[in-house]
């Protein structure tokens, strides 16, 4: 065979290949559909008939399973046709005489196109007839759970016959499951006594300890008493179900017990502020400790009596005692929580609360079990949730506050763990309250919502949207990119401060810089912090970065017609910033403000001025308008002292005296410095009671111009007073004329009384 024959036959193979691909692929994907869409006809043909309520939950997962992958087939098909039509418009329409590739490749593309336009149809097809059945199985679903609700029963008399009516075969096997051994009772059994008697003996002893005793676990000395017994109960083999029981509630009860002290006494060690959750602890404590040592025994109960009888478990006449058993709990804790300045302002919400308490009572009286026990569960496991959130809640703002700052002990405990100074400000420990108050109340909105019946499912199908998004007027949105993206933006923020305040204070890169130059660069660097923290929170969010030019366009348009001032603003600041005609630190007037810049940000200037008043410029008007730096190129100001002097004084000696009090201090820049020129005293007025001299001097810092003013002038006075040289003072002629009247009388006198 030669060279041409092989390359043709290997090619034929890779055609066949290609073609047996191709239809396994077709074929796959036509034994999926047509087995997805007998598997949902199956579910609605039985959703038709009567239904087992526990089908239901394989029925919806299943459904969801399809759903999910039709959606995903769907997005696939769309973004293949999508390319398909972008090598449509690039290949183009037929043209006679194109060449053969070109028609078989557009003829290639047209076959594609059919093909997942075939199979788009068939996924929604699947998508739209999966999401109907799936709210068939949501509506059988509700039917079925509120005619469970709404089933009547007999009523407490009936309920109460029903117990009494039970054959004695079921109180033989309950009383031989707890107190009878291999027929014998365990309570006449020498060693069951022998363990009882040393339990009751360790609690007695261990209540004397804890009485007398002022250790912080004293309250957990009881605890000895139960251990003891299970101890010796199983040492001895006679570690029955009863045993068990009672060691198991008794340990509850010691544990909660401590657990209830020893909150009230760290609450009470706090400051005043923490004293509302002392008091709401040591009112409500009592109520909630028989809650949960009830509930400890009744699941105690279940669990060691899985291998006797359930006759009487399930029997309505005690689930209606355990319901009044815990609606007695909840009023006695309403009843104390009354005393509670908190809950007097929420009358109307304790009112309709014992409303619900009585109306599920009288539910269960009446026979409605199912509903009562419904109500039961979802409001206390409601108001336990709610009250243990509100403490916790509080427990987080006293933690996180304290007496002389805002960081408290969750900011001590960063301090240490980060190696910042006591004086230094956590910025994280605002973050980490408003985390943990979200995750306090979300762990009671879900343990909520699971009381009043949120299965485990309902709550995968909410995590699922949470997670996957759901798409809302052709936009998809996933709620968990948006929460990381705000958690990243949250900390890429926290960590952009954090680097400022190091770059600041501790780097020794802007050494060399002076105030102005490092606070510009520092700036800077923070706005482009913000602003890669920002796009890198939009990325994370799924926002397509390229979509920002139709962001900017609309951003154009509000620009135009009511943001002009802020993006001027914003222009000059960055202009303020790059060419910085102003710094930090310099003294500066614009227009009638004056003063000492203390911070350049990107849309204002804030001056102190010289009465301590903080004046925000817009930096529009640093640009556009006339703005007096005295510090731009140095700090150099000229001064001119005016000192009056009498005219009798010597001209010379005068000035000999002021240039030497100007050489004498040391802010006066003397002749050998360039910067200006030495003590010069000027004769720059003669007024007719003064000779008016003004000391000209030139200072280093203009910040100290007043100082410095005070001081010459001081020098000065003194100076020419020791040399006998006299001040001059106003002086004012008053020249009096007297005019003499025709009878040779004054005429301004006054005449004497006739």
């Amino acid at each position: 065979m030669n060279a041409r024959g092989v390359r043709i036959g290997i090619g034929l193979a890779w055609i066949a290949l290609l073609l047996w691909v191709g239809i396994t692929a077709v074929y796959a994907e036509n034994a999926q559909f047509t087995s997805d869409s007998l598997e949902l006809k199956r579910i609605h043909e039985s959703l038709a008939h009567s239904t087992d309520p526990r089908q239901l939950g394989p029925w919806r997962n299943e459904v969801q399973g399809i759903i999910h992958q039709a959606n995903v087939c769907i997005q696939e098909e769309t973004a293949d046709l999508d390319n398909i039509d972008k090598g449509l418009k690039v290949v183009g329409p037929f043209v006679a005489g194109e060449p053969k590739s070109l028609t078989q490749l557009r003829d290639s593309l047209l076959r594609q196109q059919r093909r997942a336009s075939g199979r788009q149809a068939a996924c929604k097809v699947l998508y739209v007839g999966g999401n109907d059945i799936l709210n068939s199985i949501h509506k059988k679903e509700l039917a079925l759970r509120t005619r469970y609700l709404f089933q009547r029963g007999a009523d407490i008399f009936g309920q109460w016959q029903g117990l009494r009516a039970l054959p004695a075969k079921v109180w033989d096997q309950e009383r031989d499951f707890w107190l009878y051994h291999d027929g014998k009772p365990i309570l006449e059994q020498s060693p069951v006594q022998g363990a009882l008697g040393v339990g009751l003996a360790l609690y007695i002893v261990s209540a004397l300890l804890r009485r007398r005793s002022r250790r912080q676990q004293r309250h957990l000395y009881p605890l000895v008493a139960p251990f003891g017994l299970g101890l010796l109960a199983w040492s001895l083999g006679v570690f029955y179900p009863l045993m068990v029981l009672l060691a198991g509630v008794w340990t509850s009860f010691i544990v909660l017990t401590w657990a209830f002290k020893a909150l009230l006494r760290h609450l009470q060690g706090l400051p005043t502020r923490a004293q509302r959750e002392a008091v709401l602890l040591r009112v409500l404590w009592r109520p909630l400790r028989f809650v949960l040592t009830l509930a400890s025994f009744i699941g105690l109960y279940e669990l060691l009596d899985r291998q006797a009888s359930r006759a009487v478990l399930d029997n309505v006449a005690l689930l209606t005692v355990f319901h009044l058993l815990v609606a007695v709990a909840l009023l006695w804790l309403l009843w104390r929580a009354r005393r509670f300045t908190f809950f007097r302002r929420h009358v109307l919400s304790q009112l309709l609360l014992v409303l619900s308490i009585l109306a599920t009572v009288a539910l269960d009286l009446l026979g409605y079990v199912n509903l009562a026990d419904f109500l039961f569960f979802g409001l206390s496991v409601s108001v336990v949730s709610l009250l243990l959130a509100l403490i916790l809640t509080w427990i987080v703002e006293d933690l996180s506050e304290s007496e002389n700052d805002d960081s408290g002990v969750i900011g001590d405990f960063l301090r240490r763990r980060l190696g910042f100074s006591p004086a230094e400000i956590i910025p994280w420990v605002t973050w980490i309250k408003a985390l943990l108050f979200v995750a306090i109340w979300l762990g009671a909105l879900i343990a909520t919502l699971f009381g009043w019946g949120l299965s485990h499912s309902g709550l995968a199908l909410v995590w699922h949207y949470f997670v996957q998004g759901y798409t809302v007027g052709g936009m998809h949105v996933e709620p968990f990119r948006w929460l990381i993206a705000l958690a990243l933006l949250i900390l890429l923020f926290n960590i952009n401060n954090w680097l400022q305040r190091q770059l600041s204070n501790r780097s020794r890169l802007f050494r060399h810089m002076d105030v102005g130059s490092r606070h510009s660069v520092l700036a800077i660097l923070r706005y482009l912090g913000f602003l890669l923290a920002i796009l890198v929170a939009l990325s994370t969010a799924g926002v397509a970065l390229h979509n920002l030019a139709i962001i900017a366009g609309a951003l154009s348009v509000g620009i135009g017609f009511g943001l002009q001032n802020i993006v001027n603003n914003f222009v000059s600041g960055l202009i303020l910033l790059l060419e910085r005609p102003i710094r930090v630190g310099d003294w500066v007037k614009v227009g009638n403000t004056e003063g000492t810049v203390q911070r350049l940000s990107i849309r204002y200037t804030l001056i102190l001025t010289f009465d301590r008043t903080e004046v925000f410029v817009p930096n529009s008007e640093l640009i556009s308008g006339q703005v007096t730096n005295w510090m731009y190129s140095n700090s150099v100001l000229r001064l001119m002292i005016p000192l009056q002097i009498d005219h009798d004084a010597d001209i010379d000696r005068v000035r000999q005296i002021l240039e030497e009090v100007g050489r004498k201090h040391p802010e006066v820049l003397q002749e050998d410095d360039p910067r200006g020129l030495p003590p010069t005293a000027l004769l720059l007025d003669v007024s007719p009671s003064a000779l008016v001299f003004y000391l000209r001097v030139y200072i280093s810092d203009c910040n100290r111009s007043f100082l410095t003013q005070t001081e010459l002038r001081a020098m000065a006075v003194e100076a020419l007073h020791r040399n006998g040289i006299r001040l001059a003072h106003p002086q004012q002629d008053v020249h009096l004329v007297t005019e003499v009247g025709e009878r040779g009388t004054n005429p301004y006198s006054v005449a004497p009384p006739s």
